[in-house]
């Protein structure tokens, strides 16, 4: 029987992703959710879980609809489980894991020894009954996931949500945590949902599958139907050739594969290579066809860092002027767009030309439309070191079968013009497809150098427009208030610059900008006031801490200093400042700390300013150097 299903359900952020949504999960068994990343699996889940609001349609548990359930009777019903995202301290892991009794314990959280009882439980269930007494903040991604699942289970659900659960962990934690799954399911008869990127653990592990692509979801389907090929490959946009590559016999012939990994922290990160080793790659092997008439089994080079990459081309083959040699990108374990995309080089003879390497980009290549990049305009955006690699590759290869004359390479990228899109490019002017890049020729996980490269990017561009003034904001959020208040209309260019605020401020000193507005959501740069200049939750998140310190020179009660700091969001804190009719003087106060510590970051460089905001409240204050610039900008022009 059926204990969650959806009806016509739509799900999304404002606006629908998907609709009409029709899955049903039944006790006892595992529905597995499969499907590219970004067509909505998440968004999915956390609309099953209660945490979105349905776009449309309904969810319902037992025949009664999400929404008509109490957050306590809600919380004892289901559980979701999400990727480990919060930074906690000085709590250990069974503090975590009693989280998850609160349903039970009311707000007070006081837990009895039954309760107690539950949480141990819990624990051992996942096999994590030694990390008890263990700061949760000291243990490894692997072990946290097991406290995170021992927290869902001490809730008792009914119904178990999980969204990549085997996000961080090693082969072994991966077998551990399918047997725990089917000891929920099939044991404990709970009804488990989960979604998951590895095809082959979801393969074993379903017992019915709902594959989520950005054309709509699909019915709930028997294993054997849906990790069919033909199925595999509509769902995913792999080629038959795609599929052997990623999908072959236990009896295929091994392909070589890049092994290269950093850690960080406790664990070990693959590595990935860059678009322009996979160029560099592709037109060796081309080259070597094309020169031998022999496609090559694999293909390698040393990249700038040193590192050898050795691959298997996903194809090799000569066409009608040439040779063509596609190369998958492989970007590791770094969130890597690009990771999947066939990377192909065609090259073809110029024996008019000899020992001449000429390099343009073909379809899914981007073309450079404004000045202030790496390539100048109208060249294909291809880098200076992709470009060196290409023609070493290639050089390399004539060498070494003494061929003298010259070779055409054409990089393409076939789905590179649609993934543009979702990219920096159309702003920095790079148009129809993405950019081959890539200074070491290697990524490596979790680097936030691409980011800052970007921001830098656009910093430099804005100035070699002419820009003598700039207006950073942190996001799309920033971008929407600088519209609503007809900011976008001084004539300021507008550079996102994610958490990346102190390099974004570097970078305009070194261009020498004269002036810099910083625009952005007081959850940001509230952060500014404690001279926290990367503002992502991974390295601070003092919003309600310094809020709370500011309320207090103001004189805030003590009543009102503990709700602060427990409030979970700053709009929830100007609520409260509100109440205690501090809003004004604690804002005061937060903008003076922010401007003096940006003021110390530009070190005199050029005039520096911030404007805070929030969704809910507005426009809530501005430096006393944003009121001037702002004053001096109104009406003017660049």
């Amino acid at each position: 029987m059926s204990c969650c299903e959806t009806q016509n359900l739509a799900v999304g952020y404002g606006a629908p992703l998907l609709r009409d949504i029709a899955l049903h999960a039944e006790r006892g068994k595992i529905l597995a959710l499969i499907g590219p990343n970004g067509a909505g699996k998440s968004t999915l889940l956390k609309t099953l879980a209660g945490q979105l609001a349905a776009q449309g349609g309904a969810v319902l548990l037992d025949g009664q609809d999400l929404t008509a359930y109490t957050p306590n009777a809600r919380a004892r019903k289901l559980a979701l489980m999400l990727p480990h995202t919060a930074r906690t301290e000085l709590t250990s892991c069974f503090e975590v894991a009693a989280a998850g009794r609160y349903p039970y314990t009311g707000r007070l959280g006081i837990l009895s020894d039954a309760d107690r009882q539950q949480v141990h439980d819990a624990l051992c269930l996942v096999r994590a009954e030694e990390l008890e007494d263990r700061d949760f903040a000291r243990i490894s991604d692997g072990q946290r996931q097991r406290v995170l699942l021992a927290r869902a289970v001490c809730q008792q659900p009914e119904i178990l949500l999980l969204d990549e659960p085997t996000s961080f962990l090693d082969v072994k934690g991966k077998a551990e945590l399918m047997d725990i799954l089917q000891v929920l399911a099939h044991e404990k008869n709970v009804a488990v949902i989960v979604t998951l990127h590895e095809l082959e653990l979801a393969q074993r592990l379903a017992d019915a599958v709902v594959c989520v692509a950005p054309s709509g979801v699909s019915a709930v389907l028997a294993p054997q139907d849906a990790f069919a090929q033909d199925n595999i490959c509509a769902l995913f946009g792999l080629s038959t050739d795609q599929y052997a590559v990623l999908f072959a016999g236990n009896g295929a012939k091994p392909k070589p594969q890049f092994e290269h990994y950093i850690r960080s922290g406790q664990r070990l990160l693959r590595c990935g290579y860059t678009t322009g080793t996979c160029a560099a790659l592709g037109a060796a092997g081309a080259a070597r066809l094309l020169l031998t008439g022999h496609a090559p089994e694999s293909v390698g080079l040393r990249t700038p860092k040193g590192i050898v990459v050795e691959v298997a081309p996903q194809f090799c083959r000569l066409t009608a002027d040439g040779a063509a040699c596609a190369i998958v990108k492989d970007g590791g374990d770094d969130i890597d767009a690009t990771t999947g995309l066939p990377v192909i080089a065609a090259v073809t003879l110029l024996p008019d030309a000899p020992s001449t390497v000429t390099i343009d980009g073909g379809a899914g290549v981007g073309r450079v439309t404004k000045p202030g990049l790496d390539q100048p305009v109208g060249a294909a955006a291809i880098n200076r070191v992709p470009r060196r690699m290409i023609e070493q590759a290639v050089r390399a290869v004539c060498d070494a079968l003494n061929w003298d004359g010259g070779l055409r390479v054409t990089i393409c990228v076939p789905e590179g013009a649609a993934l543009a899109k979702k990219t920096f490019n159309p702003q920095l002017g790079i148009e129809g497809g993405i950019s081959i890049l890539g200074t070491s020729g290697i990524v490596e996980p979790m680097s936030m150098q691409a980011l800052i490269d970007t921001v830098a990017l656009s910093l430099r561009q804005a100035r070699a427009q002419g820009a003598a003034r700039v207006l950073l904001t942190p996001g799309n959020y920033g971008v929407d208030f600088l519209r609503e208040q007809g900011l976008d209309a001084a004539g300021a260019p507008v550079v996102k610059c994610s958490n990346f605020i102190g390099d974004a401020l570097d970078e305009a000193a070194a261009l020498g900008f004269a002036d810099v507005l910083l625009v952005g959501h007081i959850g940001k740069l509230a952060k500014l006031a404690g001279g926290v200049m990367n503002t992502h939750s991974r390295y601070a998140d003092c919003r309600t801490e310094l809020l709370c310190a500011h309320a207090a020179v103001c004189g805030a009660s003590q009543k009102t200093c503990a709700a602060l700091l427990d409030a979970a969001t700053t709009d929830a804190c100007i609520a409260l400042l509100d109440e205690a009719g501090l809003r004004a003087p604690v804002l005061d106060s937060l903008l003076r700390a922010v401007e003096r510590h940006l003021v110390r970051r530009a070190a005199g460089a050029y005039r520096v300013g911030a404007v805070l905001f929030s969704n809910e409240y507005g426009l809530l204050g501005r430096t006393a150097s944003a009121a001037e610039m702002l004053a001096e900008w109104k009406g003017k022009k660049q």
